[in-house]
């Protein structure tokens, strides 16, 4: 960082400054709560907004529009202004006059929300596989009504098949902003430590961790090393696996009919 003469390859190749931030972000239990977070909440998003795209897409309804413009305010309106009602919800969910109990720093306040189809980003999901099933001729569901399936046998015998691509887009997009998102694990979690929360907190942790005090005074271009360390291992996972997935992450916009 001192030298003007490196550029991209170092003259001393070293592994310490990696080797001291995963210790510093604790990165094997760290990556075990945001994968079991992530992996989660992104399966459960994916299946709740399959169902309600599916229906949006399929069936007609009363208020059919009005619930539609819904899922899109949902995608305009940022997370922070429903984030204090939120938070108020889960720190007494249940029933008033019955039970209540407080869901704040438990992985539920983000899988309950991916449950119900509301979860990170949910909207442009919804969209993304309303706009796949309407592209996916009638004839598919006339022939498996004729051979006696019902809606919910034909959309998972006959509709889910047809819909790898969309469902392997959606997981992606699901599974790299829950990654990413720090905002929504901040205001629920306090003792619960995920790859973003640690990130954005790495200034202190590395700190305390390589010098046993947060207080000690280190410059911009000391700490720099360390963070950029960070980075690159908190992208590295989503990195892998959008490498093996690319092919069917494009085939899933494009056969979607969402411009990118």
């Amino acid at each position: 960082m001192n030298n003007p003469s490196v550029i991209w390859i170092p003259q001393n190749f070293t592994l310490n400054v990696i080797k001291d931030t995963i210790k510093a972000m604790d990165f094997g239990n760290t990556l075990k709560n945001t994968l079991f977070l992530n992996v989660g909440c992104s399966l459960v998003q994916v299946c709740s907004c399959a169902v309600t795209g599916y229906g949006f897409a399929r069936f007609s309804f009363k208020g059919k529009k009005f619930l539609f413009g819904i899922v899109i305010m949902m995608i305009i309106v940022p997370p922070q202004v429903i984030s204090l009602p939120l938070y108020t919800q889960f720190m007494n969910f249940g029933i008033k006059g019955l039970f209540t109990v407080n869901l704040i720093d438990s992985m539920l306040t983000m899988y309950l929300p991916a449950l119900t189809a509301n979860g990170i980003r949910s909207g442009l999901m919804i969209l993304i596989f309303r706009q796949f099933f309407k592209g996916l001729p009638k004839e598919l569901e006339d022939a498996a009504c004729i051979d006696g399936c019902g809606p919910f046998r034909t959309f998972v015998t006959v509709m889910i098949p047809n819909a790898i691509p969309a469902f392997l887009t959606v997981f992606l997009f699901s599974f790299v902003w829950y990654w990413n998102d720090h905002y929504m694990s901040s205001v629920f979690f306090t003792n619960t430590k995920t790859i973003a929360l640690v990130l954005k907190n790495l200034d202190s942790e590395l700190k305390k961790n390589l010098f046993n005090t947060v207080t000690v005074q280190l410059s911009s271009r000391e700490q720099i090393v360390w963070k950029e360390a960070g980075c690159l291992i908190s992208i590295a996972p989503v990195l892998l696996i959008y490498i093996f997935l690319q092919k069917h992450f494009t085939e899933g916009i494009v056969c979607s009919g969402l411009v990118m």
